[in-house]
């Protein structure tokens, strides 16, 4: 199993913050928030290469990300060709270039760089392996308030995905994507039609919205902490909170 990371975003809400520095490298804890993710996958079994794509002004920091952070894993970087915003892929168009130039066919972990949390991957690559199928890490945010601010799930009693809504007015529920998802060879072979019908190229969940329609996707809920680093105030949030559990000597 390969795993694809994104960090191809310049994160202008969070400037000056990120004059000089990428968003999944934003020290939270004392840490880079990437390192975290790391962590996790270094945990997992059945990783075999984990590929961080990113942009042409930042690739060297995730150069160095790599060469001390990375330890255990084969990490590999992907640069797009963007310096600034206007000249991204966006996510599911860096995924398809990817998969394309790499021949990334089988089941392949994406997660975005900018995620923080505290649950295992093991869970979610057992649950994968049961259904047969893509599958989606959700977490519950406990409120329809909160959850208008997300990509939001519908499931069905069997825990498959029936309606992917991207910050929704009337969610349908408070289950959140946490932009963690563990997509199987079929899903990754879409890719090719999704991006030909010209569907729009950058946030990964309209690639779910739509892959839920054509095939089966489920979604399985995580505990624990996530945090969606998209802005100051979220930045501030989990800074103060893993410092705190830091303190308390407990390591995410």
């Amino acid at each position: 199993m390969r795993c694809i990371i994104l960090a191809g975003g310049f994160a202008r809400r969070l400037l000056p913050l990120t004059e000089n520095t990428p968003k999944p490298l934003l020290p939270v804890g004392g840490r880079p928030i990437l390192a975290y993710i790391i962590d996790k996958l270094r945990a997992t079994g059945g990783v075999e290469r984990v590929y961080i794509t990113t942009n042409r002004r930042f690739w060297h920091h995730f150069q160095e990300f790599i060469r001390t952070e990375c330890a255990g894993l084969e990490a590999e970087l992907y640069i797009e060709d963007a310096e600034s915003e206007g000249q991204k892929l966006g996510s599911v168009g860096a995924i398809h270039r990817l998969a394309a130039e790499k021949g990334l066919r089988g089941d392949c972990l994406v997660i975005g760089g900018d995620n923080l949390f505290d649950f295992g991957l093991d869970g979610l690559v057992g649950f994968h392996r049961k259904v047969g199928a893509s599958v989606v890490a959700l977490h519950d945010v406990g409120s329809l308030a909160k959850a208008s601010l997300y990509g939001i799930v519908k499931l069905g009693p069997d825990g498959r995905v029936l309606e992917f809504l991207e910050k929704p007015r009337e969610p349908p529920s408070t289950l959140a994507s946490t932009a963690c998802y563990l997509f199987n060879g079929e899903a990754m072979a879409s890719l090719d039609t999704y991006i030909r019908e010209g569907n729009p190229p950058d946030a990964a969940g309209n690639f779910v919205a739509w892959l839920c329609r054509r095939l089966p996707v489920f979604g399985l809920a995580m505990g624990g902490i996530w945090f969606d680093i998209g802005s100051k105030e979220s930045y501030a949030e989990a800074d103060a909170l893993f410092w705190k559990r830091l303190r308390a000597g407990r390591r995410t």
